[in-house]
């Protein structure tokens, strides 16, 4: 599975109002550009937040769907109970929290209440939770228990002790976990027609172990029959869409869930993360214009939430860090679909801040590099050849990258050998996970550098050579599992059909396009290169 979150920078900036047609969305609040540009990579703090709880407890509406009744005699708590599961299921942690434990305080004697506390406090297919964190949720577990003893349901029971098992060596991929989700899929036998039981259920077999792709696509397969169960019933279950969205994903059939994907956003307006998930399914099924421009919406909506919620701009919103994975998406849609004005208004702002940086892993910068990216697809080669050298050596190499493409569009050759010859193999250990792919980053922008001189040099078999290694290191499973969405923004591939076209080897160039088109489906420029070579 490919890392979602994990390392996540924060950075970009939005074109503002282009995403409100495609999502169905409310209209966008106009943000300023203190807002827009000041932020960037930061490995650090994250706080397993969508967005913050409100100041006061309330309701919050336009998460979606979730919730069912408990045993309780205040309507408050169940209410409260309830809006806790729609956010929960919306991926707005805290928010979902706070709304379980104004449910515990409106009624200190309900169990579920307090079951739902210690579920929503619990780890997500995103983030797991140490040790030390789930003491606190053993405790209210075990005190649950006691109060259904005597004041719940055989089902109440039933969930109680099913949470149980998940916080005794679970918190992520571990034992507990397991143990958790086969109890679910206990009780969603038992009751085949309960929606809430079958996507918690679901939920659980995406964040069982999974050591490697084969076992998550497992894990996967096993969610998806249940939550097609509950969309059979309910189309517009937004906690199912959400799941199904992350389960066909895992599971290498992304489009099946494309139908209920196109409606998430207008069931769901104001939970910034179901707004983003569309694009989980439209970049794998070629939709990335798409993709681009439902997560400048989910961007605009995390700026909104974070003025509601009285965080100053400029850093209050990249305190959440999904809203940093909604810029990252929406770039990779964007530099995909050849999008300049989006890519440029989301990358212009990452660079910005990502020169200053200090200290940062290399994920992190691997991420940060996709605003380099937009600006050497799309700026003038002007305002990319006067960008200061930043200071950090993954993101120098994607400096010496969009410098060498400028040059390239300059059809300056010189310059650009110069370029290439100037990334070297990173010296030492990263201080972060993905320093393999760190590397296999600074030999694809190698390769595709010297393969572009050469192709200026009109020496197309030698651009073919260095076009080819840097696909094959490109195509890698490590390298192509290392971000979400992918960490080099194009299909390297392609580049090698059109070397190969100049090279008069029509057969074979037609052959590399549609292995492009393979690995990354639907790509506009592979799409019009084929239509260039003819049958």
């Amino acid at each position: 599975m490919r890392r979602t979150i994990r390392g996540l920078i924060r950075g970009g900036g939005l074109a503002l109002g282009l995403a409100a047609s495609v999502v169905q969305a409310d209209p966008p609040v106009p943000v300023t550009q203190t807002e827009l540009g000041q932020a960037g990579p930061d490995h650090a703090g994250m706080n397993h937040a969508d967005m913050l709880a409100p100041k006061v407890p309330e309701i919050l509406s336009g998460y979606g769907t979730g919730g069912f009744p408990i045993t309780t005699r205040v309507p408050q708590a169940q209410a409260f109970f309830d809006n806790g599961m729609q956010l929960a299921h919306a991926f707005a942690h805290k928010a979902a929290i706070a709304a379980m434990a104004e449910a515990v305080r409106l009624d200190p004697a309900c169990a579920m209440c307090l079951w739902g506390q210690a579920w929503a406090s619990g780890p997500t297919i995103n983030y797991g939770k140490s040790e030390a964190e789930l003491e606190p949720l053993v405790a209210m577990v075990d005190k649950a228990a006691a109060l259904a003893a005597t004041a719940g349901t055989d089902r109440e029971r039933a969930l109680i002790r099913a949470l149980g098992l998940r916080y005794r060596d679970g918190g992520g991929g571990k034992p507990g976990d397991l143990a958790f989700a086969k109890a679910m899929a206990t009780l969603a036998a038992r009751y085949p027609e309960d929606d809430e039981i079958a996507i918690m259920t679901a939920d659980a077999w995406l964040m069982t172990e999974a050591g490697n792709a084969e076992d998550w696509r497992i894990n996967a397969e096993l969610a998806m029959p249940l939550l097609e169960a509950v969309l059979k019933r309910h189309p517009d279950d937004t906690g199912a869409i959400h799941f199904y969205i992350h389960a066909t994903e895992i599971a290498g059939v992304a489009g099946r869930a494309e139908p209920y994907a196109d409606k998430l956003a207008r069931l769901a307006p104001h939970a910034s993360h179901l707004v983003h998930m569309p694009s989980h399914t439209y970049y794998w099924v070629g939709r990335y214009r798409e993709a681009g421009l439902t997560n400048l919406r989910a961007v605009e909506i995390g700026i909104e939430n974070a003025r509601a919620l009285g965080l100053p701009p400029p850093d209050g919103v990249w305190g959440l860090p999904y809203h940093a994975h909604n810029v990252t998406y929406g770039l990779g849609g964007a530099l995909e679909a050849g999008d300049a004005t989006t890519a440029l208004a989301l990358g212009r702002p990452l660079v910005e801040r990502a020169q200053t940086r200090e200290h940062e892993g290399a994920y992190s910068q691997l991420i940060a590099a996709n605003g380099y990216f937009a600006l050497a697809q799309f700026a003038d080669p002007a305002e990319v050849l006067a960008l200061p050298q930043p200071r950090l050596p993954v993101l120098t190499v994607a400096w010496h990258y969009a410098r060498g493409e400028a040059f390239a569009r300059k059809r300056d050759a010189a310059g650009l050998r110069a370029e290439a010859a100037a990334i070297r193999a990173l010296a030492g250990d990263l201080p972060d996970d993905g320093s393999r792919e760190a590397q296999q980053f600074t030999f694809i922008a190698r390769n595709v550098l010297a393969g572009r001189a050469a192709m200026l040099d009109r020496r197309p078999r030698e651009a073919a050579f260095a076009f080819r290694q840097a696909a094959e290191i490109q195509e890698s499973k490590a390298f192509s599992n290392v971000s979400d969405p992918p960490a080099w923004h194009f299909p390297v591939r392609r580049e090698l059909a059109r070397a190969l076209l100049a090279a008069g080897d029509r057969a074979g160039a037609r052959a590399e396009a549609r292995a492009a088109l393979a690995y990354r489906v639907k790509d506009p420029d592979t799409l019009q290169l084929l239509k260039d070579i003819g049958p």
